[in-house]
């Protein structure tokens, strides 16, 4: 593959937003101004992933990333607190298909840091060493990342995340 057969396959990319994705008019509002396509439908896993459409002029026929890669987006770390205090046996299950499918699933929290959790400002009676211990079991038990953006970057992150997966996944193909 040249360089530009992966520039014009990587210019097919479109972001997959899960239908259930609430709140997130920022992210939305970046994809029209950027003019990134997308499509909202439901998603298994996450609530972003990637699909490459097909480009005729070079013989490839697309791929689809839904089950390969996946962010899970929080837009706070109140609602992150949340999921692990309420609603854990949930949460846990849907680390658990992502790591059974080898998914590279990252968590992205937006508008919060570490330093906001070990200062508990967060609205839940999730204690700071437990949200920071559950943090780093699922981390290390599910094979995941975490990443704490401004919500005003979270559609820039997005983009470029899911980007990058699939520019490095068909550089590896290529050899």
């Amino acid at each position: 593959m040249t360089d530009k057969e992966l520039k014009l396959i990587l210019n097919s990319i479109e972001i997959i937003v899960d239908s259930r994705e609430n709140e997130n008019f920022l992210i939305m509002e970046f994809f029209n101004k950027q003019r990134i396509p997308y499509t909202i439908e439901k998603l298994d896993t996450g609530d972003y992933s990637c699909i490459v459409n097909p480009v005729m002029e070079i013989g490839f026929e697309g791929a689809d990333f839904t089950d390969l890669v996946a962010i899970e987006r929080k837009a706070s770390i109140t609602e992150l607190s949340g999921n692990i205090a309420q609603e854990r046996e949930r949460f846990c299950r849907e680390l658990q298909r992502a790591k059974d499918s080898n998914m590279d699933f990252t968590i992205l929290v937006e508008d919060g840091s570490f330093k906001d959790i070990i200062e508990h400002k967060y609205r839940t009676n999730l204690n700071e060493k437990s949200f920071i211990a559950s943090l780093l079991t699922f981390k290390y038990r599910y094979g995941i990342s975490i990443e704490f953006i401004p919500k005003k970057y979270a559609g820039a992150w997005i983009y470029r995340h899911l980007y990058y997966y699939a520019r490095n996944y068909f550089k590896e193909r290529a050899g």
